[in-house]
């Protein structure tokens, strides 16, 4: 469950987060720091549920969350993540169309981020020209990024999906811990053949496979692969 940290109206400096609402109206802004609270969740903690109601607009300060549903087989498909200084594309829609959630959201990481109530959201939605503005840039962003990842998934071939994200997620280093069922779902494969696919590369000397582990030991090759569409 998701923690409400203090009540409506008490957080007050979390616009400064978000530049482009730095030029709100005074009226707007108040009405919107009025309207709004913190939230925080811990790492694997539930912020929706797929059928919930959508109650606020939320706007990620800090962490990541995965947006996932279960196909009709009870297989988990992840739809796309959401990091710090995004909203969310589904509790957007949700919100503008009164509906239900679709989907469901899982914390990756600790989250910090503010929710502002549904009726000020629509209310301010329709009355502020720099709060529409900003609400529809991020929806649309984020929406391009979503058709972006179908393309992905229908016209590029898996190994090289596999290796931008192996790349990605250690840019910082060279080992992601990770499970490789997890690995597949981000994906929209299985684990079997993402294993078929690791397995070669280990054998090739490309990565170090253990437990929950994954060492990549040739960048070059891996962005290579990347790189052949």
């Amino acid at each position: 469950m998701s923690r409400h940290v203090g009540t409506p109206g008490q957080w007050r400096d979390w616009i400064s987060y978000f530049p482009a609402l730095v030029r709100l109206e005074p009226a707007v802004r108040e009405t919107l720091l009025d309207n709004s609270f913190e939230v925080r969740l811990s790492a694997g903690e539930t912020g929706f549920r797929e059928g919930d109601a959508c109650n606020n607009f939320i706007l990620r300060i800090e962490g990541w969350s995965r947006i996932q549903r279960l196909s009709s087989n009870g297989r988990e498909v992840l739809l796309y993540r959401v990091g710090p200084g995004d909203s969310c594309v589904l509790t957007t829609s949700c919100l503008l169309g009164v509906a239900h959630y679709p989907a469901s959201s899982v914390a990756e990481t600790e989250l910090r981020e503010v929710a502002i109530a549904g009726s000020a959201f629509r209310r301010l939605l329709n009355g502020s020209d720099v709060f529409r503005h900003f609400v529809f840039e991020h929806y649309g962003r984020l929406l391009s990024d979503m058709i972006a990842l179908l393309d992905e998934l229908k016209f590029r071939r898996l190994d090289a999906r596999l290796a931008d994200l192996l790349l990605a997620r250690t840019a910082d280093g060279d080992v992601l811990e990770d499970t490789q069922t997890r690995i597949a779902t981000d994906l929209g494969s299985t684990r079997e053949p993402v294993g078929r696919i690791l397995k070669h590369w280990e054998r090739q000397g490309w990565i170090a496979l253990a437990r929950g582990r994954i060492e990549v030991c040739q960048r070059e090759a891996l962005t290579a692969l990347a790189a052949d569409m």
